[in-house]
């Protein structure tokens, strides 16, 4: 997942290519993106700013805490979990980041990223496979502003986590960006309904980090219900 628009502190550098600024700044100081539409015609959520009074993740005995559910903490290369990141209908977030291509003068600059979210909406009015469709979709749509993606899915089904009904939607992307050693990744995104809540875990994993596989694969394994 490319840096740009991922939420996080730490600098964005520039890219003409997907017309970000060159040079280095915190947060892109332009107005967020105006909402755009999944390949199913669906209007995604903009980017929301966090401020202070934004929620935060809780990290307690080697875990992350998202409301009533939490998943192992990543170890590093993982940046310490932030409440910073782009998921459509998320009140609560809880996000790992891990740079596997760092960003330059003349690159975005790359990463690995484990998510999970607490939802306001879309999964109680839609049902669990809508909503995976919606994530999916609207996350790509908002965070890879610019590129030029081909996405396949290759999994899209029911499952279970913790004993609580949940949806898997795996999508393979292909794409090529200037600058950028990946080519292809790997999206991964799950529905969890507990009661009266619904959460989305998500993750992506470039194809330059295959080290890093077994502990997306913890994280999303791992995944418990208080």
């Amino acid at each position: 997942m490319r840096r740009a628009l991922r939420g996080t502190n730490r600098a964005l550098c520039g890219l003409a290519l997907v017309a970000l600024l060159s040079g280095c700044v915190p947060w892109d100081p332009s107005p967020p993106p105006a909402p755009s539409a999944t390949g199913a015609g669906f209007p995604c959520p903009a980017v929301e700013r966090p401020t202070a009074d934004s929620p935060r993740p809780v990290v307690a005995s080697g875990r992350v805490g998202v409301g009533r559910v939490s998943y192992p903490l990543a170890p590093a290369p993982f940046e310490a979990p932030s409440n910073v990141d782009y998921i459509p209908f998320a009140n609560l977030v809880g996000a790992q980041h891990a740079n596997v291509e760092r960003s330059t003068a003349s690159s975005m600059g790359w990463d690995a990223v484990v998510l999970l979210a607490r939802l306001s909406s879309v999964d109680g009015a839609w049902g669990a496979q809508r909503a995976a469709e919606v994530v999916a979709q609207c996350s790509l749509s908002m965070t890879w502003l610019g590129i030029d993606y081909h996405p396949r899915v290759t999994r899209d089904e029911a499952s279970v986590v913790d004993g609580h009904e949940a949806w898997i939607r795996v999508t393979e992307l292909s794409f090529t960006v200037p600058g950028i050693r990946a080519s292809t990744e790997v999206q991964t995104v799950i529905i969890l309904q507990t009661e009266g809540e619904s959460y989305a875990y998500l993750s992506y994993l470039p194809d330059t980090a295959p080290q890093l596989k077994p502990v997306l694969d913890a994280t999303r394994e791992g995944l418990r219900v208080a």
